[in-house]
């Protein structure tokens, strides 16, 4: 049985490697993890950038479809979750139908032989059209439904090539993400002993795992609960919606990453714990002050509205809980720091 390795002050005592040699490992590292990502983007600006544009608008504008109803219904008295309002809610919504009230001038007040119809009237010809001028009173109000037009806004000419080159970059990056862990965990391999690289065909395949789960989790669970909270927060205010093409794409492209990057947590505990920085009792007894961090990092990590940070953060406690879990029963080999097993 091989004897507990005690903690080490020098991190590069018996290291295979130099500290040179670490810094020109990370630097190959980086370049063909760089390599990758600019293939993943050409793959991703060919095949998927303008799928994934437009596949990121539907619930957007299926979103603001519902939240024009609602707010319309509200405004006229309705309970939009009523039953008996539901067919007119879901012809507003599939129609992208909004009210709107018309206030007619009587007929009375109105010269019709001063309107030609081929030529809509001048400013200077509505007194001759008007009779006299009509006072609110004898205006009758009239409802109706207008047809409204939903979709992103682009305020710049360059705008929306900017974001299909990011689209590009985004997707790149998820499609190179496997090459991308295997070239970081190889620069992390290169300064271990060789029965502990083995280790590294362990994490590398949980790390592609996590992140794909988080990216995953962000793009078809939690986007459509965000776009849901902001545009109802937005109705309390009774504040009208122009979503912008660049903010939108952004914000629906980077929360994913964001994801992504938050659930290497589990795999980010395990290698600390296992060079012997942080011990797992360590993990245990900080459990309260890791969830503040967690707290602290969904806010920077997402557009810190309540909905996705909650999304974000209740994931990573489980996560760290998770980690712990692994920490204490992962098997442990030799110079890893415990007297088990190194499997084979």
């Amino acid at each position: 049985m091989d004897l507990p390795a005690l903690p080490k002050d020098d991190l590069f005592e018996k290291s295979t490697m130099t500290f040179g040699e670490h810094i020109e490992e990370l630097r190959r590292a980086i370049a063909k993890a760089l390599l990758w990502l600019v293939i993943g983007m050409a793959i991703g600006l060919g095949f998927f950038a303008d799928r994934i544009i437009r596949y990121i608008q539907v619930p957007l504008e299926t979103a603001i479809k519902e939240y024009h109803a609602d707010r319309d219904l509200a405004r006229m008295k309705y309970d939009p979750e009523a039953v008996e309002v539901a067919p007119l809610r879901q012809f507003m919504v599939d129609n992208a139908l909004i009210w709107d009230f018309v206030y007619d001038v009587p007929d009375s007040l109105i010269d019709r032989s001063a309107i030609d119809p081929s030529h809509p009237p001048q400013p200077s010809e509505l007194a001759t059209m008007l009779k006299s001028l009509p006072t609110p009173d004898q205006l009758v109000p009239r409802l109706q439904l207008r047809a409204q037009d939903v979709g992103l806004v682009s305020l710049e000419m360059q705008e929306p090539f900017m974001i299909w080159m990011k689209a590009g970059l985004i997707v790149g990056a998820v499609i190179a993400s496997p090459m991308i862990f295997y070239h970081i965990w190889s620069f992390v391999a290169a300064g271990l002993h060789s029965h502990e690289r083995k280790y590294v065909y362990i994490y590398l395949p949980l790390s592609v795992t996590l992140f794909i789960s988080g990216v995953s989790l962000a793009f078809f669970v939690v986007l459509q609960f965000v776009i849901e909270f902001l545009l109802k927060f937005n109705g309390q205010l009774d504040v009208q919606i122009e979503p912008r093409l660049s903010y939108y794409v952004s914000f629906v492209l980077l929360l994913p990453l964001g994801f992504g990057v938050a659930f290497q947590l589990p795999l980010v505990m395990l290698f600390v714990q296992r060079i012997g920085l942080i011990e797992t009792q360590s993990f245990i007894d900080s459990w309260r002050i890791a969830v503040l961090i967690i707290a602290v990092i969904s806010v920077v990590l997402t557009p810190a509205d309540v909905t996705s940070m909650v999304a974000m953060m209740v994931p990573l406690v489980i996560l760290y809980f998770l980690g712990i879990a692994m920490c204490k029963y992962m098997p442990r080999g030799r110079g890893m720091g415990a007297d088990a097993y190194d499997p084979r």
